[in-house]
């Protein structure tokens, strides 16, 4: 595993196409193969595809997070917990927040649902300025404080919330949901097996799509704020590895299934991010839906570079 030495690790979300053999995926790989391959003549893309890969880790079928967040908790050394994989904690951290010992952290995050027997599709609503995003906080703050919840507005459109119900309870990634399109509101469990802590959940996201259907601040939107998603919990371990950086700049392009754009920010990711990353010796794990790849610079001796000049395949080829 890559966190016995600590090796400075990049994990770049969303950088792979789905399995060819994934045919009843919402994304299907033939257009994010032509877009990337439309950029192969690129010097950057040509360096690339002369690296060492081999696959690093295959994403369960039910698995609670995504690919990436997988990849990422692996590098780091955290517990394999798709369902604890503590994000929020490591940003309250980050930011010098505290929480008491026995709460957990995570994030809640606005989102526009289209609710049918049980489960919502979910998709992000679209940009929220500051000022929106403050005024759904501090309507949802009474609901949220009334059931030990407390909230703090971390980015427009999403905040940490801590309580002892959140205490190592197990959540389904945000960027999952997101990439599948469907999923039950808590866990896809029946009503009867969830715990207090998932009822108590279900009941806050009733109550939130209650209070934002006609509320002034969904006025003019295309898509609505009604209702929330919770996820990143878990407890951050007190060793882990420090060099995991996230790279998630293909994300918006990716979701919103714009090839070209998400051809040209590979392009650009891979002469800013990727290769002065192993030219530094570092690792380089890129995601897709279902697998991610493992990159390492190539060797230096003159006559592996010209076989790797010579004969190596295109890095679309390579990649798949």
């Amino acid at each position: 595993m890559l966190t016995s030495d600590y090796l400075p690790v990049s994990v770049f979300a969303c950088a792979l196409w789905p399995d060819s053999a994934q045919s009843a995926d919402a994304y299907t790989a033939l257009p994010w193969l032509a877009a990337l391959q439309s950029l192969e003549h690129k010097q950057p893309l040509q360096q690339l595809a002369a690296a060492g890969m081999h696959l690093f880790s295959r994403l369960p079928p039910d698995s609670a997070c995504s690919s990436h967040e997988w990849a990422y908790a692996l590098a780091a050394g955290w517990p394999e917990n798709p369902g604890l994989l503590p994000f929020a904690a490591q940003a309250a951290q980050q930011l010098q927040l505290r929480c008491p010992p026995d709460h957990g952290w995570a994030f809640v995050d606005l989102v526009h649902g289209q609710f049918n027997q049980g489960h919502m599709h979910i998709s992000l609503p679209g940009s929220l300025s500051d000022t929106k995003s403050e005024g759904f906080l501090h309507a949802m703050q009474p609901y949220f404080e009334e059931d030990g919840i407390s909230l703090q507005a971390l980015s427009p459109g999403r905040f940490l919330a801590h309580s002892p119900l959140l205490k190592a309870l197990p959540a389904v990634s945000l960027d999952l949901v997101l990439q599948q399109g469907t999923n039950a509101l808590a866990q896809a469990e029946p009503l009867a097996t969830q715990s207090p802590a998932q009822r108590l959940l279900r009941r806050l996201q009733n109550e939130m799509q209650m209070l934002f259907y006609t509320h002034a601040l969904n006025e003019q939107r295309a898509k609505p704020v009604n209702s929330f998603w919770l996820s990143g919990s878990g407890d951050l371990p007190a060793r882990a590895n420090p060099g995991v950086i996230l790279h998630t700049g293909l994300r918006d392009s990716f979701l919103a299934q714009d090839t070209a754009v998400w051809a040209r920010t590979w392009l650009k990711l891979a002469e800013q991010a990727m290769l002065p990353a192993l030219e530094q010796g570092h690792a380089l794990v890129l995601c897709g839906p279902q697998r991610c790849l493992r990159l390492q610079a190539g060797n230096s001796n003159w006559l592996q570079n010209l076989t790797h000049k010579l004969f190596t395949p295109s890095l679309t080829r390579r990649l798949s």
